[in-house]
């Protein structure tokens, strides 16, 4: 192996000349490019490291059942654009503030999702409160903001039938639990927006929507996790939907399942949506459906109920799949009436 050599400048105690002192050529290294290497090296690692934190909290975060959406953020966008179809149908007022700022309001309709692990918050769910979207519309301070916020109750009015109605219904038809059925049922319903749905959708993730984030940020307070980092895993996790790979993963997940999810059944879903949105549009705080509990916890309780009960009557020999369909009917879109003998007999 040749060993280079370098001069030593060092003059010897005899004052004779510098001598030639063998050195490792990894010894050797240019003026600078330590430096230089080190800085690229540290930038990479911080890169990694901050990538790597991003993702662990993505997963902690999505495994708590609260954290995922019941309608994810295409159909919401969806839902909003089928409301700014029917403007006709809103108090001229309305209808006017909405055409005017129509992106903000679409925005407001995905934005209510920007809390993650709302059930660890100081107050449960606090982001998904009729009064938190009413405090945000009562404080708005321009025609911007105020679509903004009517965005923001159409959210959760449209939450009322995916929290109160579909998710419940899905999961005790297919029998999974209650935390991975909300996630993959949110997933099986987005993937059936439409592709304007999608444009929409990353049309609006590429705005800048900083004065309504910086309400949201003013007004949220006591989240488990700060609003910036909140707002970093909210573009994430649309970013994500949005991919293509992402959206054909998940349709070739969807064929391989025995549970049917047929395009006319999510359709009627979304009309009673639109149905509720436009009724909350028009008559605000005096709007029926204010009742209803836009993170369903009454109907999702009632789905771990049927859960078991269900389980309970197989073993007993009965038919699982009668019972469920029973016992789900009044969870169908548009159905007002309860089969109490069938809950009954699941919960005996």
């Amino acid at each position: 192996m040749c060993i280079p050599a370098t001069y030593n400048k060092n003059r010897g105690a005899d004052g004779g000349t510098g001598s030639i002192v063998a050195r490792p050529s990894s010894e050797i290294r240019r003026p600078g490019a330590a430096g230089r290497e080190d800085s690229v090296f540290l930038r990479c690692l911080s890169m990694r490291v901050r990538g790597f934190l991003f993702w662990g909290v993505v997963l902690v975060v999505l495994g708590s059942a609260d954290s995922v959406y019941a309608w994810g953020p295409a159909t919401h966008v969806a839902i909003g654009a089928e409301v700014l179809a029917r403007l006709a149908l809103l108090p001229a007022a309305v209808a006017a503030l909405l055409a005017r700022n129509a992106a903000a309001y679409l925005y407001g309709t995905i934005a209510a999702d920007v809390v993650f692990a709302k059930r660890l918050s100081r107050v449960k769910q606090f982001c998904h409160h009729w009064s938190t979207g009413f405090s945000l519309l009562e404080r708005s301070q321009s025609d911007s903001s105020r679509a903004f916020a009517l965005g923001y109750l159409s959210h959760l009015a449209a939450d009322t039938v995916a929290h109160g109605k579909y998710v419940p219904r899905q999961i005790t038809l297919s029998g999974a639990s209650v935390n991975f059925g909300h996630f993959y049922w949110e997933l099986r319903a987005d993937c059936a927006a439409d592709a304007a749905a999608w444009t929409r959708l990353k049309g609006l993730m590429a705005q800048d929507f900083d004065e309504h984030h910086c309400t949201l940020s003013a007004h949220l307070k006591g989240t488990f996790l700060p609003y910036p980092l909140n707002r970093k895993l909210f573009h994430g996790i649309n970013a994500t939907a949005l991919n293509p790979l992402h959206r054909r993963a998940v349709t070739a997940w969807s064929s391989l399942s025995k549970h049917d999810l047929s395009p006319s059944l999510v359709a009627a879903y979304r009309e009673e949506c639109v149905d509720r949105t436009l009724s909350l549009l028009s008559e605000e705080r005096h709007c029926a459906i204010l009742r209803d509990d836009p993170n369903g916890t009454a109907s999702l309780t009632q789905t771990r109920v049927a859960l078991r009960g269900l389980r309970r009557q197989t073993r007993r020999g009965f038919d699982r799949r009668a019972i469920a369909r029973e016992f789900t009917a009044a969870w169908s879109p548009d159905c007002a009436t309860r089969c109490g003998s069938a809950k009954q007999a699941l919960i005996a």
